[in-house]
Protein backbone atom coordinates (compact mmCIF):
# COMPACT_ATOMS: atom_id res chain seq x y z
CA UNK A 1 0.00 0.00 0.00
CA UNK A 2 1.61 3.34 -1.09
CA UNK A 3 -0.41 5.62 -0.20
CA UNK A 4 0.90 8.44 1.86
CA UNK A 5 -0.22 8.55 5.70
CA UNK A 6 -0.80 12.14 7.01
CA UNK A 7 -2.72 11.74 9.64
CA UNK A 8 -1.51 14.06 12.91
CA UNK A 9 -0.96 11.25 15.48
CA UNK A 10 -0.32 11.54 18.94
CA UNK A 11 1.78 8.59 20.44
CA UNK A 12 2.25 7.19 24.12
CA UNK A 13 3.62 4.42 26.13
CA UNK A 14 2.40 2.77 29.25
CA UNK A 15 5.13 0.37 30.63
CA UNK A 16 4.06 -2.39 33.64
CA UNK A 17 0.64 -1.71 33.23
CA UNK A 18 -1.57 -4.22 35.47
CA UNK A 19 -4.61 -5.68 33.43
CA UNK A 20 -6.15 -9.00 34.06
CA UNK A 21 -8.13 -9.57 30.81
CA UNK A 22 -8.97 -7.42 27.71
CA UNK A 23 -11.69 -5.43 29.29
CA UNK A 24 -9.37 -4.20 32.29
CA UNK A 25 -6.95 -3.24 29.11
CA UNK A 26 -9.52 -1.51 27.50
CA UNK A 27 -10.80 0.38 30.39
CA UNK A 28 -6.96 1.50 31.17
CA UNK A 29 -7.17 2.82 27.73
CA UNK A 30 -10.55 4.44 28.47
CA UNK A 31 -9.16 5.94 31.70
CA UNK A 32 -6.38 7.81 29.67
CA UNK A 33 -8.70 8.82 26.88
CA UNK A 34 -11.95 9.86 28.37
CA UNK A 35 -12.36 13.11 29.65
CA UNK A 36 -15.92 13.04 30.81
CA UNK A 37 -17.32 15.80 28.81
CA UNK A 38 -16.31 15.38 24.98
CA UNK A 39 -15.93 11.90 25.17
CA UNK A 40 -17.73 9.98 27.55
CA UNK A 41 -15.98 7.64 30.40
CA UNK A 42 -16.39 4.28 28.84
CA UNK A 43 -16.82 5.36 25.11
CA UNK A 44 -13.72 4.02 24.49
CA UNK A 45 -13.51 0.82 26.49
CA UNK A 46 -17.06 -0.10 24.53
CA UNK A 47 -15.84 0.46 21.20
CA UNK A 48 -12.57 -1.49 21.40
CA UNK A 49 -14.76 -3.89 23.44
CA UNK A 50 -16.98 -4.63 20.08
CA UNK A 51 -14.18 -4.36 17.87
CA UNK A 52 -12.39 -6.99 19.96
CA UNK A 53 -15.54 -8.95 19.36
CA UNK A 54 -15.45 -9.37 15.77
CA UNK A 55 -11.55 -10.44 15.82
CA UNK A 56 -8.95 -10.01 13.83
CA UNK A 57 -6.88 -7.49 16.23
CA UNK A 58 -4.40 -10.05 17.77
CA UNK A 59 -1.22 -10.23 15.56
CA UNK A 60 0.53 -13.33 17.10
CA UNK A 61 3.72 -13.58 19.44
CA UNK A 62 1.96 -11.79 22.22
CA UNK A 63 0.65 -8.76 20.02
CA UNK A 64 -2.28 -7.12 19.98
CA UNK A 65 -3.63 -4.40 17.94
CA UNK A 66 -7.08 -3.07 19.44
CA UNK A 67 -8.54 -0.29 17.32
CA UNK A 68 -11.38 1.84 17.13
CA UNK A 69 -13.38 4.81 15.33
CA UNK A 70 -14.43 7.30 18.25
CA UNK A 71 -16.46 9.91 17.81
CA UNK A 72 -15.55 13.42 18.92
CA UNK A 73 -11.75 12.39 19.50
CA UNK A 74 -9.23 15.17 18.23
CA UNK A 75 -6.81 13.20 16.79
CA UNK A 76 -5.56 9.61 15.79
CA UNK A 77 -3.87 8.15 18.81
CA UNK A 78 -1.81 5.40 19.39
CA UNK A 79 -1.63 3.56 23.03
CA UNK A 80 1.37 1.84 23.90
CA UNK A 81 0.38 -0.53 26.54
CA UNK A 82 3.38 -3.09 28.11
CA UNK A 83 1.57 -5.63 30.66
CA UNK A 84 2.87 -6.15 33.75
CA UNK A 85 1.53 -9.99 33.31
CA UNK A 86 0.77 -11.45 30.39
CA UNK A 87 -2.96 -12.21 29.76
CA UNK A 88 -4.98 -14.59 27.32
CA UNK A 89 -7.28 -13.08 24.80
CA UNK A 90 -8.12 -16.20 22.59
CA UNK A 91 -4.92 -15.27 19.95
CA UNK A 92 -5.08 -17.90 17.11
CA UNK A 93 -1.38 -18.82 18.27
CA UNK A 94 -2.34 -19.23 21.67
CA UNK A 95 0.22 -16.58 22.93
CA UNK A 96 -0.60 -14.79 25.56
CA UNK A 97 -0.76 -11.26 25.13
CA UNK A 98 1.84 -8.69 26.79
CA UNK A 99 2.08 -5.81 24.56
CA UNK A 100 -1.11 -3.83 22.74
CA UNK A 101 -0.72 -1.30 20.42
CA UNK A 102 -4.06 0.37 20.64
CA UNK A 103 -4.83 2.90 17.71
CA UNK A 104 -8.04 5.11 17.90
CA UNK A 105 -8.80 6.99 15.10
CA UNK A 106 -11.87 9.60 14.72
CA UNK A 107 -15.19 8.42 13.56
CA UNK A 108 -15.53 8.02 10.66
CA UNK A 109 -12.21 6.93 9.70
CA UNK A 110 -10.69 8.05 6.29
CA UNK A 111 -8.30 5.84 4.13
CA UNK A 112 -5.18 7.91 6.02
CA UNK A 113 -6.42 6.04 9.27
CA UNK A 114 -7.03 2.94 7.37
CA UNK A 115 -3.66 3.21 5.91
CA UNK A 116 -2.05 4.06 9.36
CA UNK A 117 -3.72 0.90 11.04
CA UNK A 118 -1.92 -1.12 8.49
CA UNK A 119 1.48 0.47 8.85
CA UNK A 120 1.11 -0.50 12.42
CA UNK A 121 0.26 -3.91 12.16
CA UNK A 122 3.21 -4.17 9.60
CA UNK A 123 5.16 -7.41 10.25
CA UNK A 124 8.55 -5.97 9.65
CA UNK A 125 7.49 -2.20 11.07
CA UNK A 126 5.42 -3.59 14.63
CA UNK A 127 9.21 -5.15 16.09
CA UNK A 128 10.42 -1.56 15.39
CA UNK A 129 8.07 0.30 16.78
CA UNK A 130 7.57 -1.76 20.37
CA UNK A 131 11.10 -1.73 20.80
CA UNK A 132 10.89 1.99 20.19
CA UNK A 133 8.05 2.69 22.28
CA UNK A 134 9.69 0.35 25.16
CA UNK A 135 12.36 2.80 24.76
CA UNK A 136 10.20 5.69 25.60
CA UNK A 137 11.03 7.04 22.25
CA UNK A 138 7.05 8.23 21.28
CA UNK A 139 8.34 11.09 18.29
CA UNK A 140 10.43 8.47 16.96
CA UNK A 141 7.66 5.97 16.84
CA UNK A 142 5.16 8.27 15.48
CA UNK A 143 7.74 10.01 12.90
CA UNK A 144 8.70 5.86 11.20
CA UNK A 145 4.79 5.76 11.43
CA UNK A 146 3.49 9.07 9.81
CA UNK A 147 6.58 9.69 7.75
CA UNK A 148 6.91 5.67 7.03
CA UNK A 149 10.17 5.73 7.50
Amino acid sequence: MDEQITTHLDVEAHLGVSAINAATLFDFVDDIVADGKRIRNGAVARQLAVRQARGGTALGRGVVVPHAAVRRLRSARLIYVRLQTAIDMDTPDHEPVRDALTLLVRYPPSPADHALLERIRDPHMNPVLIDLLRQGLCAEAAARLVNRA
